[in-house]
């Protein structure tokens, strides 16, 4: 079976869709969007599409919504800058992102310290409460003036 038609590297049919520049395009402003939004100290945006003039904006929450819909018209200049073509900014809300950037919970197991070295006057002082304490406290005390010889 012989074939008419050669395959084509990926690259060219990305280059013909313009789906490359597209990319290329939306990390560009999405780099751009985050300093703006750092300085703001906004976190958790990303831009979603940029079709026919009109960019999309997808936010974690709507608790940044108002906060973005009074920048707006600043953020509208300052991305005009990269794509003069920009007409309007929408903005929506996409809680899966809350999701991807909640912080992750310390995992850590806390680190019990403990002591190194007991002073001699330190296990002599347990050996004596030992004298006038009840059984299962005599032998706890014992145990710890014993943990002191050790060393």
């Amino acid at each position: 079976m012989n074939r008419t038609r050669q395959p084509k590297p990926v690259s060219l049919l990305l280059k013909k869709s313009g789906l490359q520049h597209d990319a290329t395009l939306i990390t560009k402003l999405d780099s751009l969007l985050q300093s703006y939004l750092k300085q703001h100290n906004i976190q958790g945006c990303r831009i979603g599409n940029l079709q026919n003039g009109s960019l999309l904006i997808e936010i974690p929450d709507a608790t940044w919504l108002i906060r973005l819909k009074f920048m707006q018209s600043e953020l509208l200049t300052l991305l005009r800058q990269q794509v003069p073509g920009l007409l309007n900014i929408k903005i929506k809300v996409n809680p899966t992102l809350k999701q991807v950037t909640a912080k992750p919970k310390n995992s850590q197991k806390k680190v019990i310290k403990r002591a190194s070295k007991m002073s001699n006057d330190v296990a002599q002082s347990f050996l004596a409460l030992a004298d006038d304490a009840d059984p299962a406290l005599q032998a706890a005390l014992r145990s710890l003036a014993k943990y002191a010889k050790k060393e």
